[in-house]
């Protein structure tokens, strides 16, 4: 018999693990490829748990439903085309999150698990991925959405992005505690499952 109390927990701590290390391991690796060393001299181009988790930032997924890891240091100045690479860098989080979502639920169908834990941590994997996806895209620091439109749109727009930085989680938390917001993300969260799933059935 599967055990919510004990198991559940420890499958969506699993779950949390993968794919916040998957994400930071993809904006170390992206950073590489694009010619920066800093991600590989500061030891975050690995999957290894250990390099990318911050234990307050898995603390605070579990209760308020957003959290963090370390953050992958990367130097701009090491890319051909600074904006370029920013954004790349930037994307490559949430993508590789949007990934592991699609592919979790192609299993999902593919494989039919009839365990319930598999079946669990599964839908925990799909559920967390597809929310970090869509949260992350959030224009507000220190998210990655931050870098992404400041630099898609540079001048003012950048300006006042980065003008965030500072008061940036106050801001997060500020907006989370707004049931509309969360309603909002909730809906595009929902969405965005929805269209995985459709994308899924045509395939296959």
């Amino acid at each position: 018999m599967f055990n919510y109390d004990i198991a559940q927990f420890l499958i969506t701590g699993i779950a949390i693990i993968i794919s916040l290390s998957i994400h930071e391991y993809s904006h170390a690796l992206i950073s590489t490829l694009l010619g920066d060393d800093v991600p590989f001299r500061y030891g975050r181009l690995t999957l290894n748990p250990l390099a990318h988790i911050d234990p307050i930032g898995i603390i605070s997924l579990f209760l308020f439903k957003f959290g963090w890891a370390k953050p992958v240091p990367i130097s701009s100045r090491n890319y051909k085309n600074r904006r370029l690479g920013i954004i790349l860098t930037s994307l490559s989080g949430p993508i590789s999150n949007l990934l592991l979502s699609f592919f979790t639920a192609l299993c999902f169908v593919i494989f039919s698990p009839s365990s319930e834990g598999v079946v669990y941590f599964l839908g925990e994997l799909f559920t967390i991925n597809t929310g970090l996806f869509v949260f992350n895209l959030i224009p507000i620091p220190p998210l990655d959405g931050s870098k992404i439109f400041a630099e898609l749109f540079g001048g003012r727009i950048a300006d006042f992005i980065y003008s965030l930085e500072r008061w940036g989680m106050v801001l997060l938390f500020a907006l989370l505690w707004i049931p509309q917001v969360s309603y909002f993300l909730s809906f595009l969260i929902h969405t965005v499952k929805i269209f995985i799933l459709n994308i899924i059935t045509i395939i296959l």
